[in-house]
């Protein structure tokens, strides 16, 4: 009789699941700042309100330019300084090396200020306790991305190939970030050799390659920004569905002395900037009671908690809820979950990087690439609906566990 309620019980959150994915990928083109993103916000703060969630807000978030625009526009001028050449060509290779890395490395723009970024915004709702001994903050992010050249299936597998022959923690040295910024910062090199006198036939050649190849990269990048909107129902819709599952379970039993923070974030694809936004704000809350749990593309392949991710650095995650992962996992309860190395970035390294306890949870299909990422078939009937609710009731799970102190059975039941 048990086992046929919970059977009953799965088959309900999972067709409630899909409802909320299916009615998000109506909204493909929901980039960050569109009036598609605005209306998933709606959308959700609705179903929070559903849960019994009565302090839901929106909140506006400064934005960035999409990642393809702002490659293109770092390639591009490369590509002309090595056409132009001279002491204009070092100049402006130069500033190109300069503003992307800044861009890439520290999320600081410089010359992609001259391109469009309306603002994105977050959806947050709060319950629980005004005033918390300790708080558990969920997220995962609504806008969505283009589905461009660069994202299908072969050239997604060759980077994930060369970052599956690197050590853990460290990323591949011709990734999908490192490989412009190396090639700009070489076309800057030459550039200022040739002006200082470096002559020559190799030199000559390797400026001619170089160029085409940086005209080759700003092609490519920008077919990215100017492609079809993928409809993201595993990117990401189907970790707001996980997401709000798990607040529900966390909802049903919350602790007197807890607060639950939902937090739908805009902008994760041009740089995290709405979970930015949301830890700055809460920047006072006290890191030793204060809990992130992050979903990111969770429909689809083998469950995962990151343990350190990022493309061009690796940022790791503080050991306390990393920990709880592998404890809660070696139960076995919520079949095969296990640790990866990222060579992407999710909301989760935003709170990480400020000390917070934070988690993030992911599956990936064999190759190590979430299921149809970036790709127009990313629909909702292509997602994996045990594995969403597999991730949420983990990630309650580790909630549980961070609230009680341990990972014990009691904390996952």
């Amino acid at each position: 009789m048990g086992e046929a309620f919970d059977r009953e019980k799965s088959l309900e959150r999972q067709i409630r699941a899909f409802h909320w994915i299916r009615l998000l990928a109506e909204l493909p083109g929901r980039f960050a700042g569109s009036p598609a993103e605005r209306e998933a916000a709606e959308r959700i703060e609705s179903w929070m309100r559903d849960l019994g969630v009565e302090d839901v807000q929106r909140q506006a978030v400064p934005s960035r330019p999409t990642a393809g625009l702002v490659l293109a526009l770092h390639l591009g001028l490369a590509a002309f300084a090595c056409l132009l050449g001279g002491g204009l060509g070092v100049l402006l290779a130069g500033l190109a090396a300069a503003s992307v890395r800044a861009e890439l490395r520290r999320g600081i723009s410089l010359l992609s200020r001259a391109l469009p970024c309306p603002d994105s915004l977050n959806v947050v709702g709060r319950a629980g306790a005004r005033h918390p001994g300790q708080r558990v903050v969920l997220s995962a992010h609504i806008d969505s991305a283009q589905a461009g050249w660069l994202f299908t299936r072969p050239v997604a597998d060759f980077f994930a190939r060369r970052a599956s022959r690197r050590p853990a923690h460290t990323p591949p040295p011709l990734g999908p970030n490192a490989l412009p910024e190396a090639a700009v910062i070489a076309a800057a090199a030459l550039l200022l050799a040739v002006w200082l006198g470096a002559d020559g036939f190799l030199v000559g050649a390797a400026r001619l390659l170089l160029g085409l190849g940086l005209a080759a990269g700003c092609a490519a990048t920008l077919q990215w920004a100017l492609a079809p909107a993928s409809p993201g129902a595993n990117d990401n819709a189907s970790a707001v569905a996980a997401m709000l599952t798990c607040a529900e379970q966390l909802l049903a039993q919350l602790p007197d002395d807890v607060e639950l923070w939902i937090v739908g974030t805009g902008a994760e694809e041009v740089g995290c900037r709405g979970m930015h936004a949301f830890v700055s704000a809460h920047a006072q809350w006290p890191t030793e009671t204060t809990y992130f749990v992050n979903f990111e593309c969770v429909g689809g392949g083998s469950l995962h908690w990151v343990r350190s991710e990022g493309t061009l650095a690796k940022s790791g995650f503080p050991p306390t809820l990393v920990e709880l992962a592998r404890r809660v996992a070696a139960s076995g309860v919520f079949g095969e979950v296990t640790p990866v190395d990222l060579i992407a970035g999710t909301d989760g390294h935003v709170p990480a990087d400020r000390g917070f306890p934070s988690l993030s949870l992911i599956s990936l299909e064999q190759g190590g690439v979430p299921r149809h990422y970036h790709r127009v078939e990313d629909v909702p009937e292509a997602v994996d609906l045990p594995t969403v609710i597999r991730a949420a009731d983990f990630g309650a799970a580790v909630g549980r566990a961070a609230l009680r102190g341990e990972a014990g059975p009691i904390a996952i039941l």
